[in-house]
């Protein structure tokens, strides 16, 4: 008993409690996850997995069994995750080849996963790849072998290839995928296309490299945005190149110029963003030069249209609540810093309790006014689950018009996609208010409603903005 007690680790760090043996404890959920690691993911043990998995205290375990436990919750949530992948299949099936039932089984995913059309539309396509030619991949990721990180890549490199050559691709790899790190699957599955036919190979690097390329926009917060840029790989490696080389040159010059270390950090990211902004013309090249007030020191800018929502309070400093800038929260210092480089001001009123856009600068609800209006109030289009920006979306009046008015109550943005499905029965809407508010059901049965959008303030906040 000495010599055994003399080797077991006990931590040092254990919770305290009266008549607990922690170093026996030690040892029971030592063995427990030992023996919870020895059994595989499956239809019959998985609920026993959960239980040993949420039964086992971490408290009591060294560095090295907490790892041990990590990789136990990894597999379980592997099962669950491919089991999330299977009920997806069985609920929409094969691809059907009518259009329009399609649409409207990614509609009812997208409500069901509060997700984006987009995602959904992946998820249905992933689901159905994992039931058919990928089947050996949703098979060790059911068994907790790979992760979803794996599956992905392997999704990805088999995505538009032929069915009969994705097979042999995934047949060809999946034997040796829960030995490889997931960054290295998509190097090798396509490496398996490129042996297996290399014609096929070509032709989806070549249509990649014609259609998959653009650039494209996100508002972040913080009052940052970022634009990525998908190229031909010589291309972009070439832009990269070449604007690495002027950001180190504006790093040289900048160690002998003070105003422009004061307009633009000395770090190699601030830097890159400077040359890349005066390629285009939006920050002069000159950082020192000055700006259209005459002070020194300050980058000459050329801004493209923001739209800066304030409460006047906080825009004359009397209050600091946050401000929104591209659907993005932003501090009240900035929102003033922007605010106060507006070419022009626009009248928008709000709800002072719940932030609900109310007025946008006019008054009068003729059918343009009223589009512009919907739009600003909207945001985005008011399906559920859909991202759509309002200035993409169409103006849909609830009770079709003349039946019903043309007022903002029964004024809503929709998608094409999701005005084409509400057109159709797909889904059924109701409005009666000119917040924005929608109650709708789809054709399965889901229900809901999709809340007016706070112009400006979040309704859980407690404090009105103005």
């Amino acid at each position: 008993m000495e010599c055994r007690a003399r080797h077991l680790r006990v931590p040092r760090r254990v919770v305290v409690l009266e008549g607990y043996d922690h170093a026996n404890g030690w040892v029971s959920a030592r063995a427990r996850l030992h023996a919870a690691m020895a059994v595989e993911p499956s239809d019959a043990t998985i609920a026993g997995l959960v239980a040993d998995l949420v039964a086992i205290d971490p408290e009591v375990l060294g560095r090295e069994d907490r790892l041990l436990r990590l990789r136990l919750a990894d597999r379980v949530s592997a099962y669950a995750q491919a089991a999330a992948a299977r009920a997806l299949a069985d609920y929409v099936g094969p691809e059907t080849g009518d259009l329009h039932e399609e649409l409207h089984r990614r509609l009812e995913v997208r409500i069901a996963r509060g997700s984006s059309d987009s995602a959904a539309a992946g998820d249905i396509a992933s689901a159905r790849m994992l039931a058919d030619v990928a089947a050996p991949v949703r098979h060790l990721w059911s068994r907790g072998l790979v992760s979803y990180r794996h599956v992905v890549a392997v999704l990805d490199r088999t995505a538009g290839i032929d069915p009969a050559i994705a097979a042999l691709a995934v047949e060809a790899v999946a034997p040796r995928l829960h030995r490889m790190p997931s960054t290295r699957v998509r190097s090798e599955v396509t490496r398996a296309i490129a042996r297996i036919d290399p014609e096929a190979s070509a032709v989806k690097a070549r249509d990649a490299r014609r259609h998959s390329i653009g650039v494209a926009f996100r508002s972040l917060p913080d009052g940052l945005g970022e634009v990525v840029a998908t190229l031909p790989v010589e291309e972009a490696r070439a832009v990269v190149e070449r604007v690495d080389s002027a950001a180190d040159a504006f790093l040289d010059h900048q160690r002998g110029c003070d105003p422009c270390t004061d307009a633009v950090p000395a770090e190699i990211g601030p830097a890159r963003a400077q040359v890349f902004l005066e390629a285009f013309g939006v920050r002069g090249s000159d950082a020192a030069q000055q700006d259209a007030t005459g002070s020194p020191g300050r980058a000459s800018r050329r801004r493209g249209e923001l739209q800066v929502v304030i409460d006047l309070s906080t825009l004359l400093g009397l209050a600091d609540n946050p401000a929104m800038i591209g659907n993005q929260p932003i501090p009240a210092d900035i929102a003033r810093e922007l605010a106060s480089s507006c070419g022009s001001l626009r009248r928008i009123v709000t709800d002072p309790v719940d932030g609900h856009l109310l007025d946008y600068g006019t008054r009068t609800y003729l059918p343009a006014p009223l589009k512009t209006f919907s739009a600003a109030r909207d945001g985005t289009c008011r399906s559920p689950g859909c991202g759509q920006p309002a200035h993409r979306c169409q103006l849909d009046h609830t009770i079709p018009f003349p039946v019903g008015p043309s007022s903002a109550a029964n004024a809503r943005m929709l998608c094409k996609r999701d005005h084409d499905h509400k057109t159709r029965g797909v889904i059924t809407m109701r409005a009666d208010t000119p917040d924005g508010s929608t109650t709708w059901r789809t054709r399965h049965g889901q229900t809901g409603i999709t809340p007016p959008r706070p112009y400006l303030n979040d309704p859980a906040d407690d404090a009105p903005p103005f």
